[in-house]
């Protein structure tokens, strides 16, 4: 029980016994805090909407779709995804499976202990850090993978992973009806289930992790799946989609 109770121990000033708990009370306190900062951010952007004009095009014609047309930034990620496989999986299936997966934690990890507490043990921070560059580094790893990969024969244009196995695939003599879903889905898929698998293996074997530990590891991995893609899609995606540094962006046309 001492041991337990020294994991999951708190990482704030704590309270001693029969010693009364000092209360901070959301008014004026915290609804101050909140006021001071939202008055200074309508502040700020109304500066901003002063001296910087908004990147406005002209027009939206129907004829003459922009390049690149890329959706609004909280649905970067998921244009990123559509690059790489069905657009039923990245645009339905993905983010539905995450947004119910992100549900069930609760039920999931249900020991209330370090509840409230940042990162929930001394682990946590650790397995949060490596969570974070692990889902980064492959993430990056598999984008740059998916811009180059094209065997030659392959048509001028083709160059996605799901691309190159489908050609490959035709090759044997299977139809094309029967062989793109490999490409498009099932590699997608085992990546996506495989790549967070690995991960809380790894945490579990490595750091001893509980559920709550683990449930860290895959929520980061969830989180900076998030940050990574939206970041590519924002800076390094230009015309036609195709990787370039930042410097090299131009405005749609």
């Amino acid at each position: 029980m001492a041991e337990a109770h020294e994991k999951y121990q708190q990482t704030g000033p704590k309270v001693k016994p029969r010693q009364k708990e000092e209360l901070v009370y959301t008014w004026p306190f915290l609804v101050s805090i909140e006021a001071i900062m939202a008055i200074t951010a309508i502040l700020a952007f109304a500066l901003m909407a002063t001296f910087i004009d908004a990147p406005l095009l002209d027009l939206a014609n129907p004829d003459k779709t922009p390049n690149p047309a890329k959706a609004p930034w909280y649905f970067l990620g998921l244009q990123e995804l559509l690059l790489h496989m069905d657009p039923a999986l990245a645009g339905v299936i993905v983010p539905g499976a995450c947004l119910v997966l992100l549900a069930t934690i609760p039920y999931i990890d249900r020991d209330r202990r370090g509840t409230g507490i940042w990162f929930s043990t001394k682990k946590g921070l650790p397995i949060t850090v490596f969570s974070a560059i692990y889902t980064a580094v492959i993430e990056i790893a598999l984008v740059l993978v998916d811009e180059v990969v094209r065997v030659p024969g392959m048509p001028e244009g083709s160059y996605r992973i799901s691309a190159t196995v489908t050609y490959l695939l035709e090759q044997t003599g299977l139809p094309t009806s029967a062989v793109s879903w490999v490409g498009s889905i099932f590699i997608p898929l085992v990546l996506m289930i495989g790549i967070p698998w690995v991960l809380a293996v790894i945490v579990k074997r490595r750091w001893q992790a509980n559920t709550r530990e683990v449930m860290i590891a895959l929520y980061t991995f969830f989180f900076t799946s998030f940050i990574v893609l939206s970041g590519i899609g924002t800076f390094f995606r230009g015309e036609s989609m195709h990787l370039v540094w930042p410097w090299e962006l131009q405005p749609p046309h």
